[in-house]
Formats: structure tokens, sequence, C-alpha cells
């Protein structure tokens, strides 16, 4: 019998026939459009804020401890989540956060940008809205990008109050930067936004689900082709015993195991593993020995006890030394019977 294929040609044969896959479309130009559209959607309803985003941008997938040196050091940071439990972050720089509070008690933003402190509470309150607001905008322009790789739709969970343990709140995983710079209409000052965003290991466009691509013909009769040049040992079991340890363990050269001729009618074609192919009669066909299969009527049954039926067709075992003693061999529980193997031609 010709040796195993080596499972490392197999993949090979198998890889030469693949289609190299298609380029993923870059998402930054759009993402960072959603981006800016996104904040001055969520600015609309604060009077007076008149944002202005600029230099908005999408990093390249990298990770956590690559992406939160980007984060601004002061200033609202949040943990943020999508539908699924996956975790980001978002950052405001104190400029915003400042405008944003000045806003809703001035009704205006100052001229001159104020001494960095501590966010608050009122502070964490007061922006909370403008968060909600720009998360939820940005969810519906990402919607639809192609080749995006991270979710669309966050939502606020939680301020981080010890930016000492921003590393131990996400995962380890890949990362992408989306940020921006905003300025505010009429003033000089400038602040900025930043999110840190899961990468996850499928595109997602968030369009409904379009039907997979048909596989390459070439590359299914190529695979298909290899695959049944495989060779798949199999065993013709007669017989199976159960005896007492000891005795088994007594068993010595010129020692007799008696059993009946009737209980060599019935055969089970088995892979090594003990997994039952087909049933048959043991039977002679052109002088030899030969398995008669039988048909396989009413789905599966016990290969250890096979139901008569007709035979189909006869299967001529290779020439070669008798199988062990079955009183030797470790019994193995019956497999069930797999429906639809093809009659061997006599």
């Amino acid at each position: 019998m010709p040796s195993p294929v080596d499972p490392s040609v197999l993949r090979r044969k198998i890889a030469a026939c693949r289609k190299p896959p298609a380029d993923r479309p870059d998402p930054a130009p759009l993402a960072a459009r959603a981006l800016g559209r996104a904040l001055r959607h969520a600015a609309v309803p604060f009077e007076g804020l008149g944002i202005l985003p600029d230099a908005c941008a999408l990093g390249g997938a990298v990770d956590l401890d690559g992406a939160l040196p980007a984060l601004p050091d002061q200033g609202l940071l949040a943990v943020i989540e999508d539908a699924t439990g996956l975790s980001g972050l978002i950052a405001l720089g104190p400029g915003l956060v400042d405008a944003l509070v000045e806003v809703q008690t001035t009704g205006r933003v100052e001229p001159t940008e104020g001494p960095v402190r501590p966010v608050t509470r009122i502070d964490e309150a007061l922006a909370r809205d403008f968060v909600d607001l720009a998360l939820a905008a940005l969810g519906r322009e990402l919607t639809g990008i192609p080749g995006r790789d991270w979710p669309a739709r966050f939502t606020y969970a939680n301020r981080v109050k010890d930016r000492g343990q921003v590393g131990l709140l996400l995962p380890e995983g890949r990362y992408r930067l989306l940020s921006a710079d905003v300025g505010f209409d009429g003033v000089a000052r400038r602040a900025p936004v930043r999110l840190v965003l899961p990468v996850t290991d499928a595109t997602l466009t968030g369009d409904p689900a379009s039907p997979a691509p048909a596989a390459d013909p070439a590359w299914v009769a190529a695979r298909t082709r290899i695959l049944e040049a495989l060779e798949l040992p199999l065993e013709a079991v007669l017989l199976r015993l159960r005896r007492p340890l000891a005795e088994v363990q007594g068993l010595a050269p010129g020692d007799l195991i008696r059993f009946d001729p009737a209980d060599l009618h019935s055969v089970t074609l088995e892979t090594r593993g003990g997994r039952a192919l087909a049933r048959g009669r043991l039977g002679r066909k052109g002088g030899r020995r030969a398995i008669c299969l039988a048909a396989q009527e009413g789905g599966t049954t016990d290969p250890a006890d096979p139901a008569p039926a007709r035979p189909q067709a006869a299967a001529t075992p290779q020439a070669g030394p008798h199988p062990p003693d079955p009183a030797t061999t470790p019994a193995r529980p019956p497999s069930a019977a797999v429906p639809g193997i093809p009659a061997v031609p006599g």
C-alpha cells in the first residue's frame, strides 16, 4: 500500500490552487470624514460651541501599547463599548471639556483657555451628552464604509479616573486610533479628540449580508482530485469477543478460542479508528475470499449486529496475513455505519 500523503504536501498543493485574497479597501479617508461629520452633528445642540474639526485621521492597526501614547494627558477619558462587549476608549482634551462647560453655563466659548484642572463629576455630566451624540452620529456615518474592521456603534460606559490603569482596562489585541483636532469659531483655542477602537477579525461594513462569492471551479476540482487520491486503510472485522481479563492474560500458543460458524457470516468494514463504513457477508469470488457488501436500508444500525440485506457488490480483499486474533485485540464499541457507501464492482 502506498505511504500516506504528507499533510504538508497536501497543504502546499491546495495553497497553489487558491486565489490570493483581494486587497481590502482602505477605510481611512471615509472614516476620517465620518469623524468630522459626527463631531459637527454632536455640536448642533450646543449653541455657541462652533466646533471646527480638523486633522481627522485613522491610524493603522497597532497593539494597545502603541495606541495609548496618542491619548491626551489631561481631559475626559472614558471606556466605550459596543453591543457585543468589545471595549475601546474615547478621550476629549481639556480644552474641549472646558468649552462644553462654558457654553452650557455662560453661553459662549471663552477666548482664552483656563489652567488645566482635573475633570470633575460635574464636568463629566456636562460633557456626557456631547459624547453620546458624537458616538451615535459616528456609528451612522461609519455604517457601510468598505474595509472597516472595527465596530461602528459604541456607547459610553464609564469614566477612567486613574489613567495609570488604562492598560488594564482593555484586553490585549489590535486597535485603531481615530483622531481629530477641533477648534472653535471665533477663538484660537484647540483641543484633541481621540478614539481607540478594537479591531475585529473580519471586515465589517454594516450592510446586509451578501451571498458569499462562488468558489473557483478550478480550485474545487483540484482539491477534489487531491482528496480522492488519498489512501484510506480499511479493516474487515469478522468477530469481536469479550473474555475475562484473567483468561486473556493466560492465553498461550496452542490455546483454542471457540466460536460458531454463524459468527463469521457478518463482516464490518471499518477505518483504523474504528468507524464503521459498510457491512457485508463473507463469501468467495473467483476462488478468493471476498466480502459481499450489503445494502444500507432504513438508516444506520449497530454494526455488531447487522440486519440481513440483499448483497449489492463484492469487494475482494488483498492477499496477505490474516488479521490478529480478536481475543488479543481490545474491544471497541460499535460505531454507526455511514450510509451511501458506493458498491465496489466485482
